[in-house]
């Protein structure tokens, strides 16, 4: 089930990020463990460390796993989701995650019911992760694959979907407490 289809700089792009928050949240108890996805060491695939950071310094109560300084990428994800998930077992795993799709696409910001196939775009098989998912487009579909290069889009957009994202998840989580 899709909550989110919109693009970030639709104007009420953060108001529904924060209700589809509130109505995935609804009978839970427990504040959900942010799972932030992504290398510090591409650009476009920074915005799930990004947005993780934005998270852990504007709420350092809640519970964010992978940061710029502390990515979950492809070569630690399986055995950090292994201590996550002991460590937060009972909990929701929210997963946030740079994605590609179409051109028309790039800017835009999904959130649905599910996990994520990270590391699906460049053809690594990991696990699922989440039991929500929130993805940025933030490339074209076989871009980087074909061209062996990052997009024109540039960071600014990466950056201001994480913008996003965090007021959204801060909004939400001050009418939560």
């Amino acid at each position: 089930m899709m909550f989110v289809n919109n693009d970030y700089r639709d104007p009420i792009a953060c108001q529904l990020i924060v209700n589809a928050f509130a109505l995935c949240q609804a009978e839970e108890t427990e504040m959900p463990v942010f799972i932030c996805i992504g290398s510090d060491r591409h650009l476009l695939d920074c915005f799930g460390p990004l947005t993780g950071t934005m998270l852990q310094e504007s709420i350092p109560s809640l519970n964010v796993y992978g940061t710029l300084d502390r990515p979950l990428n492809a070569r630690n994800l399986i055995k950090e989701m292994l201590i996550i998930k002991k460590r937060h077992a009972g909990q929701k795993f929210i997963a946030i995650d740079a994605a590609v799709g179409e051109e028309s696409e790039i800017g835009r910001i999904q959130f649905k019911a599910g996990a994520i196939l990270p590391g699906r775009a460049v053809a690594r098989s990991l696990p699922a992760v989440g039991d929500f998912s929130l993805t940025a487009i933030v490339e074209k579909r076989g871009h980087a694959q074909t061209s062996g290069q990052e997009s024109t889009q540039g960071f600014a957009h990466v950056y201001h979907m994480a913008r996003l994202v965090q007021k959204a998840v801060t909004s939400w989580y001050c009418l939560h407490q």
